[in-house]
Formats: C-alpha cells, structure tokens, sequence
C-alpha cells in the first residue's frame, strides 16, 4: 500500500511540472483553441484599381474635299445696260479635311452651266483646310439674258463633288435705239488709169452703227451721190433687229467719165432718226486720162 502511494504521488508532481512549464500556448498554434492576434501583425496590402488604357489610333485621316462655296462678283447686273461689256469674276472657296501630306485637288470649272468647262488643279500644302480660285467671264450683256451664266467646279480628285453654280442677279435693261456713226466706203477705190468716157459704176456703202443691247428699230436717213449738193433727199429706211450693232445699205452712181473731172462726186447719208447723224462724204480718188 505505501508503495501504490509513492507511486501516485510521481505521477502527481510529474502533472504538476508538465502543467508549469506549458505557459501560454503559441500563437502559431493549430490546436482546437483559437489563437490569439499578435501585437505586431502585418499591415494590410494597399487595393489597387487598374484602368485599360485606350488604345491611341495611329491611322490617318483620309484627305478629301467636303465642301466647295461659290461666290460673284458684281452680285447684281440690275441697272445695266444690256450691250454694255462686263467682267463676272467667279471665286471657289475649297475646304479639306486636312492632313500632314501634300495633296492635289482636281476639278472643271463653267461660266455656263455646264455647257462647256476648264480643268484646273490646287496644291493643299500639309494642314492646310482652305484654298481659293477665281475664273472669269467677259462679254457685252446680251438682250435675251444669256449671259453671264452660272459658274462653279466639279472636283473630280480626291472625291467627287459637285458646288451649287451661282450667277449674278437681276437683268440687264435694254439700251436706247440710237445711231452712234455712219461710216463710208466706195468701190472702186480709185479711177485713175481710167481713159475719160469710159463707162463706169461706183458704189457707195454706208455702215450704220447702233447702240448696243437694243430692242432695234427703224432708221431713217437719206443719201447723195453729188456731194450733198442733192441734200440727201433719196429717203430711205432699215429695219435693224434687237440686239443689232451695224446695218449696211448700198447706193450707186452710173455713168460716162467726163473729161473735166465733175464726176464720180462724193457721197454720203444723213439721218433723220431715230436720231440725227451725218456720215462723211467719199468718192473715188484720182481722175480719169
């Protein structure tokens, strides 16, 4: 019995040494308690947002023309006299779509509408958005309002494309009938060579000028063939039409050269109307032998 008591009293002090020298459990402990948080854990990592990049385009852009404006000058012809002559300058505005290259724009140009055109072509320089061109048209204003028509471009290269024409407005106003000059000739020219009595027949042309852009109308006039000594008192008349500048009429002297000279005589007209003109007086130089 004191032996049996011995011995639990060594396996008693053994516990008791085991349970003092156990202390607090680690922390790096996997047992069925939970561990304690240590004093010097590690600070939480940063959270960090992370954005796509949007991708940079290296392509170019495509060198064209979007758009072509037209311009004119005068902008109006209202209070001209139709006839009178005119410059009608036409300016295309061209606008790109620039780039870093050099570029050529081709295109036709029209002062009519159309019905017959120019080519042309502008160097667009690296950058470049605008550019200008002028053409022209020039001519006496015409009674039936043909002219100046409408102008513009087709660009045919980089790309199509097609200006609205423009033309200057209003309408030209038809000019006074009136007879500016009367001017001479006579055929033949000259009767020297020609033997005295020879028969002979010279002729007189009158050109009559007219105002121009005119509706036309009836002129009124007489001639002579003897150095307006007759006073022009062969009344005649001609009917010019609209939009006429010159009217011819012709009127003739015959006869036998006469040896003291007295004939072929000058001869001329003179109008009464629709306005007061006196041509100068022609004959053939030189005298008969």
């Amino acid at each position: 019995m004191k032996k049996s008591t011995k011995i639990v009293f060594l396996f008693l002090l053994v516990l008791t040494f085991l349970a003092g020298c156990s202390g607090s459990p680690p922390s790096s402990s996997t047992g069925g308690a939970a561990a304690s948080p240590s004093a010097t854990s590690a600070t939480p990592r940063a959270s960090a947002t992370v954005t796509a990049a949007t991708p940079v385009s290296t392509a170019q852009t495509a060198f064209r023309v979007t758009s072509v404006q037209m311009a004119v000058s005068p902008a109006s012809i209202a209070g001209q006299s139709c006839g009178t002559e005119l410059t009608v300058t036409y300016t295309a505005t061209f606008h790109v779509v620039p780039d870093q290259g050099t570029h050529t724009v081709q295109f036709a140009y029209t002062t009519n509408n159309g019905r017959s055109q120019q080519f042309a072509s502008l160097q667009f320089l690296p950058g470049q958005a605008t550019k200008t061109f002028s053409f022209s048209w020039h001519g006496a204003l015409p009674l039936d309002h043909t002219a100046p028509g409408l102008g513009g471009v087709l660009v045919t290269s980089p790309n199509q494309l097609i200006s609205t024409p423009v033309k200057p407005a209003g309408l030209c106003t038809p000019a006074p009938f009136h007879v500016t000059s009367v001017t001479m000739s006579v055929n033949p020219g000259t009767i020297a060579g020609l033997h005295c009595g020879t028969n002979l027949k010279v002729t007189y042309t009158a050109t009559f000028h007219i105002a121009p852009g005119s509706l036309g109308g009836i002129i009124k006039f007489g001639y002579t063939v003897d150095n307006g000594r007759s006073g022009g008192d062969n009344t005649q008349t001609l009917v010019v039409g609209p939009g006429a500048t010159t009217q011819t009429y012709s009127f003739t002297w015959s006869g036998v050269l006469p040896a003291d000279h007295t004939f072929p005589e000058p001869g001329g007209v003179l109008v009464s109307s629709p306005n007061v003109v006196r041509s100068p007086l022609v004959g053939p130089s030189g005298q008969c032998s």
